[in-house]
Order: C-alpha cells, then sequence, then structure tokens
C-alpha cells in the first residue's frame, strides 16, 4: 500500500514521496510531517504505485482503507485495489464489507436468490431478459463484485 503524496502550497501540488502506509502509523507520518513544517490539510494522496492506482484522497481516508484490509479482510488487500480501480470511493468501501462466493455464475445466482419466492424470481428474470442482464444488475446495485478471483456478495 505504497502511497504517492503530493502536497499542495500557493495553489501548486508537488509530488513529495512515496510511502508505505503499512509499515508506519498515521501519527508517525504526521509527525514526521510536521518536523518538517508541512500540515496535515496541505498533503494527500493521490493514488497508490503498487497497485497502479490513481485515487486522491486524504491521509485518513488512506488509514481508514488500512484498517479495513487488516480488520475485515485480515491482511488481504484484494477487494480494496478492485473497487479503487473500479473508481470505489473511499466511504464506499469502508462502508461495504463482501466476502467470496463463488466462481461460478450457477451456485451465485442460487445464492442471491436464495429464500426469494418463485413470483419474485419469474419477474426478475422477466425484466432482465437474459441471464448475464440479471447478474449484472446485481453488479450495478454494488451487491455482487465481479473480479478476477471470482464472485463476492456484499454482506450487510
Amino acid at each position: 500500500m505504497i502511497a504517492n503524496i503530493r502536497v499542495l502550497t500557493d495553489g501548486n501540488s508537488r509530488s513529495l514521496c512515496q510511502l508505505d502506509l503499512m509499515k508506519f502509523s498515521k501519527e508517525a507520518v504526521l509527525a514526521r510531517m510536521e518536523e518538517r513544517g508541512i500540515k496535515e490539510d496541505s498533503f494527500f494522496i493521490c493514488g497508490f504505485s503498487d497497485w497502479e492506482v490513481d485515487s486522491i484522497m486524504s491521509l485518513q481516508e488512506a488509514y481508514l482503507l488500512k484498517k479495513v484490509i487488516l480488520e475485515l479482510y485480515d491482511g488481504d488487500d484484494f477487494l480494496v485495489q478492485h473497487m479503487l480501480k473500479h473508481h470505489q470511493s473511499p466511504s464506499f468501501i469502508m462502508s461495504h464489507y463482501y466476502r467470496f462466493v463463488s466462481k461460478d455464475e450457477t451456485a451465485l445466482m442460487k445464492q442471491l436468490l436464495e429464500g426469494a419466492d418463485m413470483d419474485s424470481v419469474v419477474e426478475f428474470f422477466f425484466q432482465a431478459s437474459s441471464w448475464v442482464r440479471a447478474i449484472q444488475a446485481y453488479i450495478d446495485q454494488g451487491v455482487v463484485l465481479n473480479t478476477s478471483k471470482g464472485f463476492y456478495v456484499s454482506c450487510e
């Protein structure tokens, strides 16, 4: 989780450094910035070089994403990377937790439609008009993530 940090001064930004957020606490970073005379509101994260993601956020948001990785996903950054690459905001990522279901679309749909009454299922597929559109509807709603590792479902 190597953050590209930029500093804003007099309306212009310049690159400051790259910093591995997994190695340093937020407090240590803020203390170092203060030593260099840089205020917290004048620097920001503009992406993560190791993830090949360009996404502007505050240091606070970046450390909240670190917390999500460590506490919700047991140190696995795959889903956070995936969501950032698909232009999800840090607040979306922090407020949605996903768990792996399957690589198989049939298993995914069985899970999603478990407990639904038959009339609702028929109406849903009629409106979707195809299997692919049915799955895409869940993806568009943020209920399902379709990743290179398979399908993940939101736990709410």
